[in-house]
Parts: structure tokens; C-alpha cells; sequence
């Protein structure tokens, strides 16, 4: 985060280690926060010094509405939203690289 509160993309980030890789705490959303607890935090003078504002995925209701599966070695992960079925996204330890891509209906799955 900026001086300015703007969220911007970190230029050194280089990748979860592998041992992080395959916990679902690690995964964060790209978006604007949810919840009032961090949006309180992010009006705080502190925010751009605070990493800890955007939430993890490990949180998303109802529970268990993530799945991740890791390589023979963890060092590629692909998750897929069990809510909204088509998301998927994918990382690579130590590399920096990730992404993440939608192809279904645009319909929510009610029946978890």
C-alpha cells in the first residue's frame, strides 16, 4: 500500500515459499475489503505500513468454499472456488508468478 492508501502490485514479491504454499492462510483477495474491521483499518494514518489488510480466502462463507491442490513437490498450487465454480487460480513458489481466471455461468452454487 502507498503513502497515498492506494493498493499497487509489490514488485519484489517473489513467491510463497514452499512450505507456505499449499496453506489456504496464505491467499489473500485483490479487491476492496469486505469486512468493517478492515476498512477501519485501512482509514488508520498506519494503513500503508499495515500488511495485513486484505483478507484471506481462508475466511470466505460458508467454510470450505476453497480448494487447493499442491504438486508432487508444492512448488505449483491451483485453487478453485467451490462457490463460484469455474474460478480458478494458480501459483508458483518462489517465482512470483500467479493468476487467476473465470470461465462458468455467472452462477453462484447455493448447495454448499
Amino acid at each position: 500500500m502507498t503513502a497515498q492508501h492506494q493498493v499497487r502490485r509489490n514488485e519484489a514479491y517473489k513467491g510463497l515459499p514452499e512450505k507456505d504454499s499449499g496453506n489456504i492462510n496464505q491467499y489473500l483477495h485483490f479487491r476492496n475489503v469486505q469486512t468493517e474491521e478492515k476498512k477501519k483499518a485501512l482509514d488508520e494514518p498506519n494503513a500503508p505500513f499495515n500488511t495485513n489488510f486484505l483478507e484471506s480466502i481462508a475466511e470466505d462463507q460458508p467454510k470450505g468454499c476453497w480448494n487447493l491442490q499442491t504438486d508432487m513437490v508444492s512448488t505449483n498450487v491451483l485453487g478453485r472456488s467451490l462457490l463460484w465454480p469455474g474460478y480458478h487460480f494458480y501459483s508458483n513458489s518462489y517465482t512470483g508468478k500467479f493468476g487467476g481466471v473465470y470461465i462458468g455461468d455467472g452462477l453462484k452454487n447455493l448447495e454448499l
